[in-house]
């Protein structure tokens, strides 16, 4: 009896396993993906805190674990801003948090949005965005699939020991602009540009390397601090904005199963940019408002005369920039005016 017992158990666990074994083709064991998402903003910042870390959350809320992001912040894939978009196309990166005009060149359609004027703030500018990207400016995020676009608020110009408070007092300043493609607009009031990422900023108008920088409001505080180095902020000459993104490689979108695909889709997209982009434009309200208060800043609004001058100024460097775009085969004035309307 004893062996019987023995022999039929064991025979039981024999059955066992190879039912396990032929089950285990049936139903596969799903292994978790993993996302490398990568960007060069502090951990502190807006975009990290608010926008990155819970859509890692949602995407693994959503897919059961399935499909998960690690963020590398403070370029910890690679140090340069302007790398950002290759990094994504090469593979460096799954994802990675782009600003267009770090790469001008690639994207002369999408930069026509961010000309002085045409949006009041950055979710009204995003909205046109999203209106505007399949008839005219697709084609420009070919080699990438495209999570999130969003126009940021416009920028104020910081000084560092001059006031501005009409267009003569720019005279000779050296402005540090984010691309090239603003060295009109500046010219045109006739300071001199000099094209930087945000993360040299800092040090450049610490030291004298440039007078004046032009960013967006935020930056004066944490994490970037130019509150320290500026002594002065013009708050509402009719400045430039910037488009920034999150974009993912092509090859890592296309490996991804449908559902993972479509729970990144239903997270991302357009109502994604437009949340992203209130999160930081409230940032830059805040910062705006604590300037006014802070004893170590003085805020200049511009009288009606003087903007005028500023603005006329900028129209004359929109149209140049414009007219050369037009002669690149590029219908600038119709992506402008669609944009603006």
């Amino acid at each position: 009896m004893i062996k019987k017992k023995i022999k039929t158990t064991g025979l039981s666990v024999l059955a066992f396993m190879v039912g396990m074994f032929f089950l285990s083709f049936d139903n596969p064991v799903v292994s978790a993906e993993e996302l490398k998402l990568a960007h060069f903003m502090p951990t502190v910042h807006t975009l990290h805190q608010e926008v990155f870390l819970p859509l890692a959350q949602d995407l693994s809320d959503a897919t059961g674990g399935a499909l998960t992001i690690k963020i590398y912040p403070s370029g910890a894939l690679g140090k340069g801003p302007v790398q950002q978009y290759k990094r994504a196309v090469t593979g460096v990166a799954d994802i990675t948090f782009i600003i267009q005009s770090y790469s001008s060149a690639l994207f002369p359609r999408s930069l026509i949005a961010t000309q002085p004027g045409v949006t009041l703030n950055a979710e009204q500018g995003t909205r046109r965005l999203w209106d505007i990207y399949d008839p005219y400016l697709k084609e420009e995020y070919a080699a990438v699939k495209v999570l999130g676009i969003w126009v940021m608020s416009p920028t104020v110009l910081m000084t560092r020991s001059r006031p501005v408070r009409d267009v003569p007092d720019l005279q000779g300043m050296k402005v540090r602009i984010s691309s090239p493609g603003e060295s009109r607009l500046i010219q045109s009031w006739g300071a001199v540009p000099v094209a930087m990422p945000i993360t040299e900023s800092y040090n450049a108008l610490n030291s004298g390397v440039v007078d004046a920088v032009l960013i967006q409001p935020s930056a004066l505080y944490q994490p970037w601090n130019l509150a320290e180095p500026a002594q002065f902020v013009t708050a509402n000459t009719p400045s430039p904005t910037s488009i920034v993104g999150l974009i993912m490689n092509k090859k890592s979108w296309e490996a991804l199963p449908a559902d993972q695909q479509a729970a990144l889709d239903n997270l991302t997209g357009r109502a994604f940019s437009i949340k992203a982009s209130i999160l930081w434009s409230r940032k830059d309200v805040d910062a705006l408002a604590r300037a006014r208060s802070d004893k170590g800043i003085t805020v200049i609004d511009l009288p009606d005369q003087a903007r005028d001058a500023f603005d006329a100024a900028a129209q004359t460097a929109i149209n140049a920039h414009l007219d050369q775009l037009e002669k690149e085969g590029i219908h600038a004035r119709d992506i402008y005016q669609a944009f603006k309307r």
